[in-house]
């Protein structure tokens, strides 16, 4: 007896496919089965915490009007002291304005202290050179 089996391609692609639709499905089945294990634990923590968890929940209003309230001290303190922080900018302003404006005498200063450094490190130089050699002259032994 010869018994011949002939697969076609359309019938290799279409076991492919099942396969492919079997691994999903153990897949998703997977899933749902761990879904259900976290569900589970997560309605035995409720259960085992309900009067901590009533007790936040009854709290949480006033801790929200507190939150609400202390936002709007500092949205005041903050108007309040942008005011002090734009007048300290004015001022700064003013003030680099006045030295651009009077730079030629501040360059004038700079340029008469930098001469009397030049003028004092000379004479320094000058005169210790006098007293050192005084001080390196040996004694006279009697």
């Amino acid at each position: 007896m010869n018994t011949i089996i002939a697969f076609t391609l359309k019938d290799l692609l279409l076991s492919g496919v099942y396969l492919v639709l079997i691994a999903v499905l153990i897949y998703l089945l997977k899933i749902l089965v761990t879904t259900q294990r976290s569900v589970k634990d997560i309605n035995n923590l409720v259960k085992e915490n309900r009067t901590q968890i009533d007790a936040i929940l009854k709290e949480a209003p006033e801790i929200a009007k507190n939150a609400n309230t202390i936002s709007e001290e500092v949205a005041h303190d903050i108007s309040r002291f942008r005011t002090t922080v734009d007048n300290i900018a004015d001022t700064s302003e003013e003030v680099t304005g006045v030295i651009k404006d009077n730079k030629s005498v501040v360059s004038g200063l700079t340029s008469i202290f930098h001469t009397a450094s030049i003028v004092k490190g000379a004479y320094d130089k000058f005169f210790n050179k006098d007293s050192e050699e005084e001080e390196e002259k040996p004694a006279h032994e009697d």
